[in-house]
C-alpha cells in the first residue's frame, strides 16, 4: 500500500495489477475511495481505469479527482436509481465536501453495464469535469463545470452501497493542456451558440449596438443584452450566464463607463478567471470604444491585446481574426 491511500483503510487491497474494494464503506452511501499517491497532488489531468463490480445493479463505482486525505473531492460515478417500478443505473458527476455529497450533474440515459469490464475516465481542468464510460457496446458520456473544488489533490477510484469492485490498468496523468475534444465538440469540448458576447456598461448600449450590428453583417454571431435576447419575465442573471456559456469570445467594450460597473466587472471576469487558470476554452477580448483611454481598461485586462473599434483598419483585422476562430 505504499502507493496508495485508502479511507476507511480497511476497505481495499492493492495488488501489482489489480485493485479490489470490499467490505462496507461509511456514512449514507456506504462509500470508500482510495487514491495514488506517488503522481502527488494534481489540479489538472485525467485519472482511468477498467472496472468490474461484482454486482450489475443496486451499487456503484467510478472515479475521483482533487482529492485530499479527509473526504473532500470530485467523483464520476455510477449509481443505482428506482423510479416507481423501473430500477435503473445512471452516471453523476458529484462533489463530497468532508463527507456530504452533492450531486452536481447526470447523464439523462440509462447506463446499462453487463458482465465485466468496462472502461472509465474522469478529465479534469479548471472548472470542468468530464466523464466517460465506454461499454462494449457504448460510450456515455457526462460533462459539468465544477468550481466547488479549485485546488490540487490525488485522484483514483471510489465505490457507493457497499459495492465489490475489481479495478486494473488504473492510471494518472497530469496536464497543461485543456483536455482534447470529443469528436462531436468544439473548443475544449464545447460547441458554441455564438462568437461573442458584448460585456458592455448600459450608458454605451447605443455603440455597442451598432458594433453588434457590423459583427452580425460579417457573419459574426453576437451575443447582446438587448430585447432580442433578454424577453420579458426572464431572469435576467439566468440568460447572461447562459449567453457566457453559449460565446467563444468575450468582449468587454472599455469606456469611461465599464469601471463603474461592478456587474459588467462580473460577466468578463469570470470568464477571466478560467482563463488564469488554464482553461482558454472561452477567451477575453478588450474593445476600445470611441473616446476610451489607456487609463480605462481594467488593471486585469491590460497585458491583454486590444482591439479598437474606432480604428478601422485595426477592427477589420480583429473581424477576420473573430471569423477564422
Amino acid at each position: 500500500m505504499n502507493d496508495w491511500h485508502p479511507s476507511p483503510s480497511a476497505s481495499w487491497t492493492a495488488l501489482p495489477a489489480l485493485l479490489t474494494g470490499h467490505g462496507a464503506g461509511i456514512g449514507e452511501y456506504d462509500a470508500s475511495y482510495i487514491v495514488d499517491l506517488s503522481p502527488g497532488q494534481v489540479l489538472n489531468g485525467r485519472v482511468s481505469a477498467d472496472i468490474r463490480l461484482t454486482e450489475s445493479w443496486g451499487t456503484g463505482a467510478g472515479l475521483v479527482c482533487r482529492a485530499d486525505r479527509d473526504w473532500t473531492f470530485v467523483a464520476f460515478y455510477t449509481a443505482p436509481q428506482v423510479q416507481g417500478e423501473t430500477r435503473t443505473t445512471v452516471a453523476r458527476i458529484g462533489v463530497f465536501r468532508e463527507g456530504t455529497l452533492t450531486t452536481v450533474a447526470q447523464l439523462p440515459e440509462a447506463v446499462v453495464l453487463s458482465p465485466g469490464y468496462h472502461h472509465f475516465s474522469l478529465e479534469f481542468f479548471s472548472g470542468t469535469i468530464r466523464g466517460e464510460i465506454q461499454t462494449g457496446e457504448h460510450r456515455y458520456e457526462l460533462q459539468a463545470d465544477v468550481p466547488h473544488v479549485p485546488f490540487p489533490g490525488y485522484a483514483g477510484l471510489i465505490r457507493l452501497y457497499g459495492a465489490g469492485v475489481l479495478a486494473r490498468r488504473t492510471a494518472v496523468e497530469r496536464t497543461e493542456l485543456p483536455f482534447a475534444a470529443s469528436p462531436a465538440a468544439g473548443v475544449a469540448g464545447r460547441t458554441f451558440e455564438y462568437d461573442a458576447f458584448l460585456c458592455h456598461a448600459k450608458e454605451d448600449g447605443a455603440e455597442v449596438e451598432k458594433i453588434a450590428a457590423d459583427f452580425e453583417s460579417k457573419g459574426i454571431r453576437c451575443w447582446l443584452d438587448s430585447d432580442n435576447q433578454i424577453l420579458f419575465g426572464d431572469f435576467v442573471t439566468q440568460k447572461i450566464e447562459a449567453g457566457l456559456r453559449a460565446s467563444r469570445f468575450v468582449l468587454p467594450c472599455v469606456s469611461k463607463n465599464l469601471t463603474l460597473r461592478g456587474w459588467t466587472r462580473n460577466e468578463y471576469g469570470a470568464i477571466l478567471n478560467a482563463e488564469f487558470s488554464g482553461d482558454s476554452s472561452r477567451i477575453t477580448i478588450p474593445v476600445m470604444l470611441d473616446g476610451a483611454e489607456e487609463g480605462d481598461i481594467p488593471l486585469m485586462l491590460r497585458d491583454k491585446r486590444r482591439a479598437s473599434s474606432t480604428n478601422k483598419v485595426e477592427f477589420e483585422e480583429f473581424i477576420r481574426f473573430l471569423r477564422s476562430h
